[in-house]
């Protein structure tokens, strides 16, 4: 199925129960489970992008690419939707995580057979390409009644008594919506429009992502290296071209990002190597390196009457453990539940009331409140204690890992909170 072909005339979606701007993989999950837990909902989703042909033949990259990492309770979730046995095609377990600090012996490790209630299917998690998860889901989303319309821009929103009236660009009919939901990612057009602002954490510093070939198989191990300027996250990724594969995130200084990108390949690959070291033994290949600036945004609001938002839209997480996507797939999970219930419960009692009531919305954020402030609290607090320099802060931390390596009810919960499970 071709992009134009999700295209359906403004006189089919003039009207719509929930409408979803932005179709990432916020969004297209969020379809996907709005399909799922609320078929009878009507669902549009706008992406102002063409989509790809979903019915070609995936032709992915051996590098040049990059990849989530979809934690344990997330699989879980993607296992619901029938859609695992089609993304283990193409995902690397990961069966061990490998925590350590540059410049000390001390580390901690968290093994899925040790730590069976934070797996899933003997594995901590799965790291999947983008390359293939989009298109994956898209395919899927092709099997629902969902709505498509790409390329859509929106113009401009207007919030009604009954929802959203949402202009779309080159359309002459609006879209009227019961539910819009914010899914068009980090710096929302949509979110200056409807005047939501986001509290900003700048970290001062770049990540650095690319794919990287490595000598010998990282036997599903995925490695956190804390450095002095940064964590430095190498994720194991399925075997193409012939090499083991391992998708490479480095934090590095802001003032560093622009040097390291332009190293020709062998230079980087010394650079990294110096700097990670040899716990997943020689890196052979580098593929294009990309950077971009880290980040903590959360938005001041993310429910209003008839209105949601989701994914980075909502919040935009420092990459450290991965925790970005899994926290929007709980999210996006949440919500779906959530319109899916409210719905039961008017309906058994008088007439169906929409997804856009505000007790629905304000029980949906009550709901998510623990488990976003866990995370983003885990997510913000873990850079800045593991790239100090200063010996107290070094002291703590060691401290930290070897509590991690010798307790088990400490590592218990380390690893649930990394695999989406500690609600």
């Amino acid at each position: 199925m071709t992009g134009a072909e999700f295209n359906a005339t403004p006189n089919d979606v003039a009207n719509t129960d929930i409408a979803i701007v932005g179709g990432g993989m916020a969004g297209a999950c969020l379809a996907l489970l709005l399909a799922h837990h609320c078929p009878e909902q009507r669902v549009t989703l706008l992406e102002r992008h063409p989509l790809p042909d979903s019915g070609a033949a995936l032709n992915l990259p051996s590098f040049d690419t990059r990849a989530t990492a979809i934690a344990a309770g997330s699989l879980r979730i993607f296992d619901e939707l029938g859609l695992w046995p089609q993304l283990r095609e193409f995902a690397a377990p990961i069966r061990r995580v490998q925590v350590s600090d540059r410049g000390h012996s001390l580390g901690a490790s968290l093994d899925a057979s040790r730590e069976a209630a934070a797996s899933f299917d003997g594995m901590l998690g799965a790291v999947v390409e983008n390359a293939a998860l989009g298109p994956l889901l898209y395919r899927a989303l092709a099997d629902t009644r969902t709505e498509i319309l790409a390329p859509a821009e929106v113009a401009g929103v207007t919030m009604t008594a009954a929802g959203a009236t949402l202009s779309l660009a080159g359309r002459e009919e609006p879209l009227h919506t019961k539910l819009l939901v914010v899914a068009d990612g980090v710096g929302s057009p949509l979110c200056r429009q409807l005047g939501i602002a986001s509290e900003e954490v700048d970290y001062h510093q770049e990540a650095l992502v690319t794919t990287v070939g490595l000598q010998k198989d990282h036997a599903g191990v995925a490695f956190e290296r804390f450095t002095d300027t940064g964590p430095m996250a190498l994720l194991p990724l399925p075997r193409r071209g012939g090499l083991h594969r391992a998708a490479l995130v480095w934090t590095c200084e802001r003032e560093d990002r622009a040097r390291l990108e332009s190293l020709p390949e062998a230079e980087f690959i010394q650079h990294l190597q110096r700097a990670f070291g040899w716990r997943a033994g020689r890196i052979l290949r580098a593929g294009r390196v990309q950077g971009y600036p880290l980040r903590l945004s959360v938005a001041r609001e993310q429910v209003r009457r008839g209105l949601a938002l989701v994914g980075n839209s909502a919040h935009f997480l420092h990459p450290v453990a991965g925790q970005g996507f899994n926290l929007t797939l709980r999210d996006c999970e949440a919500l779906a539940l959530a319109i899916a219930r409210h719905g039961e419960k008017s309906g058994a009692t008088g007439p169906q009331t929409g997804p856009g009531e505000l007790d629905l919305l304000q029980a949906y954020w009550r709901e998510r409140q623990h488990d976003q402030q866990l995370t983003i609290g885990f997510s913000d607090r873990i850079p800045p204690l593991f790239a100090s320099r200063s010996m107290l802060v070094g002291g703590v931390r060691q401290a930290g890992l070897l509590a991690l390596a010798l307790a088990p009810t400490m590592r218990a919960a380390f690893a649930r909170q990394a695999a989406g499970l500690a609600l």
